[in-house]
């Protein structure tokens, strides 16, 4: 299987979390780090890595070890189960395909709205040709957030969603 996140611009992805420096963020999805070394480089805080294929986490962790990167947690979970994390813990999240895959996106949403702060940004990373961004921005505003949505590029589209 191709890896997902090669078709992905991650500076593009990072521009759109908006990552000032200081944010702790949660990565769903995080594979082998392809999207979670870059965050990582560009927040000060915390970023969390959920991630259900051990072996890829243990790769995040080869690759986080190479560039000297301390502040990423990993964790073998998904979103497909209630979250190990209080209310408003994170200041931005990323789900990099994985939503649309789903059982329950509902709950993964729901979840993922609680999860974050207030003025809090999550976006959501999907195949274009699978069509489900209006579904996906459906479910995230279902769950309370304000959304908007794009392409990253002809394959990839994104959901942005806002917490106010």
């Amino acid at each position: 299987m191709a890896n997902k996140t090669t078709e992905v611009s991650a500076s593009e992805v990072v521009e759109l979390l908006e990552i000032e420096g200081g944010e702790k963020v949660i990565v769903f999805g995080a594979g082998n780090g392809d999207l979670v070394i870059p965050i990582a480089h560009k927040t000060k805080d915390r970023v969390t890595a959920l991630e259900k294929d051990e072996s890829l986490l243990e790769e995040l962790a080869l690759r986080a070890e190479e560039e000297t990167l301390s502040n990423i947690d990993r964790m073998p979970s998904g979103l497909d189960r209630l979250l190990n994390f209080p209310d408003a813990s994170f200041q931005r999240g990323l789900a990099a395909f994985v939503l649309d895959s789903l059982d329950e996106p509902e709950q993964a949403a729901q979840e993922m709205y609680r999860v974050t702060i207030e003025k809090g940004i999550m976006i959501a990373l999907g195949y274009s040709r699978d069509h489900s961004a209006d579904l996906l921005a459906d479910k995230l505003k279902k769950a309370g957030f304000e959304v908007s949505q794009g392409d990253l590029n002809e394959e990839v589209y994104y959901v942005k969603a806002y917490k106010a």
